[in-house]
């Protein structure tokens, strides 16, 4: 069969190629830069008194009970209180063997808070904060708070994502001794604030010793927290439980077997906050305390129980 001509064809089809060819020429954004607009990431915390319940041990199940909860929540950054230092490594090497991270030598940082050799703490090994991150990590931030007498140094640890250097990921550990609360947490904000100002993203995770409902965090706390269990806000912050139902602006606890909270519950001291302006979805929530740790794996793992977090933000990256 012929194909018969059409008048002016010719001229149509060099057109329709030049286009498609000079289409194909424009530069195109990478995947990247639409992606990394918007980020979620997963976060977990646990303050898993590494002394008090374990005396240092990495083999009563500790180490298992971290390895199992984090290979289940599948979280991107992890904070650990209270961790001594051979346990320490001990995460990182079930991390490592569960396929954690992306970078085998950079993606966990530790900071203590008492002295190797100390007798009083973890057999020697000496206890402090840490933060394990699925991504490569860069700069490391660490800050000594105010010493409140008690033979801890209480410490500030960040690391930015080397990738993404506006996101950083924090832990800390604060005091139990009322009058040094108000210039730790005080510390603690500052330094945030700095982050935030810069348009940073700043995410933090610990054991802050204070309630949500605590006006020390009323300056963190976004205005628009503002419910029976905790109002007076005037901050930029969400805690990424404020939202839950079982009691608004307060969240759920923490910890277990006491009457300090709010809303009929145990007491809630285990806090992640992200600035309010860069979230865009977020939710949090307290599991139980797990009875598997001891010679016969019947004890509880901590007296803290592990949180876990979700939040959506915007990164301007």
């Amino acid at each position: 069969m012929r194909i018969s001509s059409v008048p002016g064809f010719g001229r149509w089809l060099w057109t329709v190629i030049a286009l498609l060819v000079t289409t194909a020429a424009l530069p195109t954004a990478p995947a990247s830069a639409a992606a990394s607009a918007t980020a979620t990431y997963k976060i977990w915390h646990w303050n898993m008194a590494g002394h008090h319940s374990h005396l240092g041990s990495t083999t009563n199940g500790i180490i298992q009970a971290i390895a199992g909860s984090i290979g289940y929540r599948k979280p991107d950054f992890v904070s650990i209180n209270e961790i001594c230092r051979n346990q320490y490594g001990a995460v990182i090497d079930a991390l490592q063997d569960m396929g954690w991270p992306e970078k085998p030598t950079n993606f966990a940082r530790y900071e203590p808070m008492t002295a190797t050799g100390d007798p009083g703490y973890c057999a020697g090994h000496g206890i402090g904060i840490a933060i394990f991150s699925r991504f490569a990590l860069g700069d490391t931030l660490r800050q000594t708070l105010p010493y409140d007498g008690s033979g801890k140094q209480r410490k500030l640890l960040c690391a930015h994502v080397a990738a993404r250097p506006g996101t950083r990921f924090c832990t800390t550990h604060l005091t139990t001794v009322a009058a040094y609360k108000a210039a730790q947490v005080g510390q603690v904000h500052g330094v945030l604030e700095s982050f935030r100002s810069r348009g940073d993203v700043p995410i933090i995770a610990g054991d802050f010793n204070v309630q949500p409902d605590s006006p020390l965090l009323n300056t963190w706390y976004d205005a628009s927290v503002n419910t029976d269990a905790n109002h007076g806000n005037l901050g930029r912050y969400h805690e990424l439980d404020d939202r839950e139902a079982l009691c608004p602006g307060w969240g759920e606890q923490t910890t277990e077997s006491n009457k300090l909270g709010a809303c009929g519950q145990s007491g809630k001291v285990d806090l992640i906050f992200v600035p309010a302006e860069r979230l865009t979805r977020y939710s949090a929530d307290a599991h139980p305390i797990g009875h598997v740790c001891g010679g016969n794996r019947d004890k509880p793992c901590s007296d803290h129980r592990i949180v876990d977090a979700t939040a959506s933000v915007t990164t301007g990256e």
